[in-house]
């Protein structure tokens, strides 16, 4: 290359590489503050994008405005340049992009746990930016303006910092531990002075829901620190729960709670939405107002150019205009509406907090697909075939929406039934222990299914990873069957108005089968029930599958994925009954298991216990995941089995309760 190409570059990139580098920090603190609340509530389609997007982008944002703060520093220590002090002026506006926007301040849990590096990060970057101002005096004219900006900028990363503080675990606790044993759970000192009596005043039950999510937040933060609360703690929180009156208040509750959560964990609101927060958002305001208008009075003497002209009164207008978003932003979340509950309009609660959609994969899908040749030639070297088996499972997922009047009704009904079972046992204490559930699903299962000594010896014999495998085979056997003997539309009218009633359980079963699969293959951190031996088991499974259904191949030639689906599924529905494999041990696959708990489930086939049996089963696996993992959650769009945790946390069948 010429070497005065090489110095054109050069000179092309001293000029311009700091004001690039901040119109990027800028327009970065735009899309974060517009799109990044959409992540609680994004869809499950395109999740993965829309989180891969907005992470991409978030780490651009600190690394941007650093590295630009690393610049000016540099050219400031090389000796005074022509508009030194413009960049001079520019280096606080760094300062303010680095404290962010109020709408996400981690992207993940993990992020909070740092918030010491933070802190340092926040000394080392105001530090850099106070040396900068320090050396550019007493010739620098903006001294004024940079002034302002600056106590703007340490207020924001200061806001930030603290927020951070406040989400991390050793601290979310604080202030939310009650100081004896028993005590009235306490509130926030935003939400003190609301009571119950303050509900009895209201005239719009949303307004009572929103009450009671913000009166209950504490539970959840409590759950995520440690077992905090008391048996009569747990007794006055179940009383209220039951009070509310339906599933979908208690839905709106939990919707609620969680959309608090994710607010109290990924934003500055818990900082910002409090007096001493108004404060500190006036003052700033009104620095990067004084800014403005002393900059405006004043250009004139600064001798600067047109372009670093209107590039300073972008970041200005720009600081001014992210801080009014806030607001407007601040003024509608669930922290704040509930602090103007007894004023606030109902339309405003009726906003979406999560996706409401749930994923779907099951085991006919995904074998057709882990059949294939692209697959089966590749072996496991350096993570290619697990890489491209996760690949897989994402293209095999389908979505379905969440009906409330249908699947969670029924949801909510049995697992408030399994708790006031439960709390009618004496000899069952406050909270719900991992084998104390599991005893309690098998007890009702065997009651459920007594007339069956087969259903009865698969309950007894296999654990809970093994059990979730089986029933969801089964689950697809009669399904299937169902589907070829009595196809949509086929019958009678009396055959279809006799079979209405259990259609709605048929359609629950298949959902709840399907979502749990899904949970198994792509979430395991969310199945912690599950033993160290699944992966085993399920693999196993795969390749009896596979060597059943080669003895009559599926010819893929001319046909679509769902054609080789629907020949698959018949070919196991033929071949499972007889079928036996002596080359393999039986006893790691679930495969004939399945096959016998289907011919077991006779028709017509008893899809409503069915259902509760999946119920049941995506209880336990709820209790036993990590708080923590349900609480990653709402920052994804939202997951059933988190409400499902945090429902029977608020039914006292939880794991965070004392029993002392």
């Amino acid at each position: 290359m010429p070497s005065f190409v090489i110095e054109e570059t050069k000179k092309l990139w001293a000029t311009w590489n700091i004001r690039v580098f901040i119109i990027v920090s800028l327009l970065v603190q735009v899309f974060l503050i517009l799109f990044a609340p959409y992540r609680k509530r994004r869809s499950k389609k395109y999740g993965k994008c829309v989180d891969l997007l907005i992470w991409s982008i978030y780490l651009l944002a600190d690394w941007v405005a650093s590295f630009s703060i690393g610049l000016i520093v540099s050219k400031q220590i090389k000796g005074p340049i022509e508009s030194n002090d413009i960049q001079v002026f520019w280096a606080p506006f760094l300062l303010l992009h680095l404290g962010g926007p109020d709408t996400i301040t981690s992207f993940a849990l993990e992020d909070n746990e740092f918030w010491v590096r933070h802190l340092l990060g926040l000394l080392l970057q105001v530090g850099s930016t106070a040396y900068v101002f320090i050396k550019s005096l007493p010739e620098n004219k903006l001294w004024l303006p940079t002034i302002l900006v600056l106590v703007a900028g340490i207020i924001k990363y200061a806001e930030r910092n603290h927020a951070f503080y406040l989400a991390s675990f050793d601290h979310l606790g604080d202030g939310w531990v009650p100081s004896e044993w028993g005590d009235e759970l306490p509130v926030p000192v935003v939400f003190q002075e609301m009571d119950v009596k303050t509900v009895e005043k209201f005239e719009n039950n949303l307004k009572s829901i929103l009450w009671t999510a913000v009166h209950h937040l504490g539970t959840i933060k409590m759950t995520l620190v440690g077992p905090f609360l008391s048996p009569e703690q747990c007794s006055d929180i179940r009383e209220t729960f039951l009070q509310l009156g339906n599933s979908f208040d208690v839905l709106r509750v939990m919707e609620i709670e969680l959309s608090l959560l994710y607010e109290v964990l990924h934003t500055k609101l818990p900082v910002v939405g409090c007096k001493i927060g108004y404060v500190f958002r006036f003052i700033t305001m009104c620095c990067i107002l004084g800014a403005l208008l002393s900059f405006s009075l004043f250009k004139k003497h600064y001798e600067l150019g047109q372009f670093d002209i209107w590039l300073t009164y972008g970041l200005l207008i720009g600081a001014l205009l992210l801080e009014f978003i806030s607001i407007i932003l601040l003024r509608f979340s669930d922290w704040i509406l509930a602090t103007y509950v007894q004023s606030m309009e109902p339309k405003f609660f009726n906003m979406q907090r999560w996706c409401k959609s749930v994923s779907q994969l099951n085991f006919i899908t995904y074998y057709v697909k882990y059949s294939s040749v692209l697959l089966k030639g590749i072996p496991n070297h350096l993570g290619i075939r697990v890489s491209l088996e996760a690949i897989k499972g994402i293209l095999c997922l389908s979505f379905q929406d969440f009906k409330e009047d249908q699947e969670w009704s029924f949801i909510y009904e049995e697992v408030k039934n399994w708790s006031m079972s439960l709390m009618a046992d004496e000899t069952q204490p406050t909270g719900l222990q991992a084998n104390q559930a599991w005893k309690s699903i098998k007890k009702q299962a065997l009651e459920r299914f007594s007339n069956s000594t087969t259903i009865v010896n698969i309950f007894e014999e296999l654990d809970y990873s093994k059990s979730v495998l089986t029933w969801h085979i089964a689950t697809e056997i009669c399904w299937l069957q169902q589907e070829q003997d009595h196809p949509p539309g086929s019958g009678t009218k009396e055959d279809q108005t006799s079979t209405s009633n259990r259609f709605n359980h048929r359609e629950i079963c298949k959902l709840l089968s399907n979502y749990m699969f899904y949970l198994l293959i792509m979430h395991p951190t969310m199945m912690a029930a599950v033993s160290v031996s699944w992966k085993i088991v399920f693999e196993d499974t795969l390749a009896e599958a596979e060597s059943l259904v080669s003895r009559r191949s599926i010819s893929s030639n001319g046909k679509d994925v769902k054609s080789q689906i629907s020949e698959a599924s018949k070919k196991i529905l033929e071949l499972i009954p007889n079928a036996r494999n002596p080359q393999r041990d039986i006893d790691r696959s679930v495969l004939f298991a399945a096959s016998a708990l289907a011919k077991q489930l006779k028709k017509p086939y008893p899809w409503e216990s069915m259902s509760k049996v999946w119920v049941q089963l995506m209880c336990f696996a709820a209790i036993n995941c990590r708080p923590q993992v349900h609480a990653q959650q709402p920052s994804k769009g939202g997951e059933l089995l988190t409400f499902v945790w945090l429902l029977m946390n608020h039914l006292g069948v939880g794991t965070h309760f004392s029993s002392h």
